[in-house]
């Protein structure tokens, strides 16, 4: 084993294809050796002719290029290519291979180099069986799905769990249904959704699903979401819904705190649970504060608004200002007005509360 420093004009990437394009990944190895230089040198097997075939570090080549170097560090090791890819995947380099790619290694020493299944297994660390499984998982890749996933359009992960499963009882909806949701940027758990969405419907429903997949997601997020108010907006129904969920929370906690902080509740989640009860407190003061503010200033609007209907009124109403007063009081505004001397009320009392609580555990 020696290092050098090799023309990328010397460079064989034949083994690239064995793994999955990520796009992020090469983005931020590039920034980071334009900015620093490469950090890491390469592994190559001298092929002859002055040629190298890279073992590891394809990403890293690739990005040279881009940026117009001219050579790259590199490690060569002195056996035959299937014997450094095995060894490049046994010495550590398995904890960056997908299943996918786990499978094209073990395709590629298998079915390429003509090893027996079982010596492969030995050479990368692993058990025949594991071997069998990655084998027949790429297998069973169609091949329109294996290029998806080799460009990156797929994540390896999502191929193997959903679509690899959906395209054995109809290949013709997985191929369609991969068609539909490249470029939509969805997420594994999405995917999922999909595809646990489509066993389970019947045939109209299926072809709804893969034919226009993200259309089918908005209608199972709009469900999941509920009914909503049409006299408010997306946001406000959001808000409105998520004030209702805190109240029914909050009610919740006023049977389960006791029953759970008594004088038989232990050390340790006496000290988990009052320390979440003071993060939840300090939370529920900061919205009480936000309220408060808004309320404030809600109150002010109407008092402008009043003030405004007097004067082209050309005067107040006293028969109507007598009747409005009782409602001012009781007003949005006079509760911003109230709110930070009820907060202290409210403190003082927890702060009370906790004080009280806190000496039963301590006999405990």
């Amino acid at each position: 084993m020696r290092t050098a420093e090799l023309s990328l004009d010397s460079l064989d990437l034949r083994y690239g294809r064995l793994r999955v394009a990520d796009r992020r990944r090469q983005a931020r190895l590039l920034a980071s050796i334009e900015e620093h230089g490469q950090q890491d040198p390469i592994c190559v097997v001298a092929e002859g002719d002055g040629r190298y075939v890279v073992i590891d570090g394809h990403k890293r080549v690739r990005a040279l290029r881009r940026l117009r170097r001219d050579v790259a560090r590199a490690v060569v090791v002195d056996m035959d290519p299937a014997q450094a890819l095995a060894a490049a995947y046994r010495a550590g380099s398995a904890g960056g291979y997908d299943a996918i790619e786990e499978g094209w290694l073990v395709y590629e020493l298998h079915r390429v180099g003509k090893w027996a299944l079982g010596k492969t297994a030995a050479a990368i660390g692993r058990s025949k069986s594991w071997a069998s499984r990655r084998l027949a998982l790429v297998e069973e890749l169609p091949d329109w799905l294996a290029r998806e996933v080799a460009c990156g359009q797929l994540g390896a992960h999502a191929a193997a769990n959903y679509l690899v499963p959906l395209t054995r009882g109809n290949a013709e909806d997985g191929r369609l249904l991969a068609e539909n949701i490249s470029g939509l940027g969805l997420s594994e758990r999405q995917l999922g959704v999909l595809c646990a969405s489509y066993r389970a419907a019947g045939a109209a429903t299926r072809r709804r699903i893969v034919s226009d997949p993200a259309r089918f997601l908005k209608v199972l997020e709009a469900r999941a979401a509920g009914p909503q108010d049409p006299a408010l907006s997306e946001a406000e129904n959001r808000v409105f819904k998520q004030l209702e969920l805190v109240g029914n929370v909050a009610l919740g906690l006023t049977r389960g705190l006791p029953q759970v902080l008594g004088y038989d509740a232990g050390e340790a989640a006496r000290a988990k649970l009052w320390s979440s009860w003071e993060r939840a407190a300090k939370r529920w003061t900061l919205l009480e504060e936000v309220a408060a503010g808004l309320s404030a200033a809600e109150g002010g609007r109407r008092e402008v608004e009043r003030d405004q209907s007097g004067a082209t009124d050309g005067g107040v109403d006293p028969a109507r200002a007598g009747s409005q007063q009782p409602q001012d009081s009781r007003g949005p505004g006079a509760g911003a007005q109230r709110g930070p001397r009820n907060h202290r009320e409210r403190s003082g009392a927890g702060e009370g509360a906790a004080q009280l609580a806190a000496p039963a555990g301590a006999v405990c």
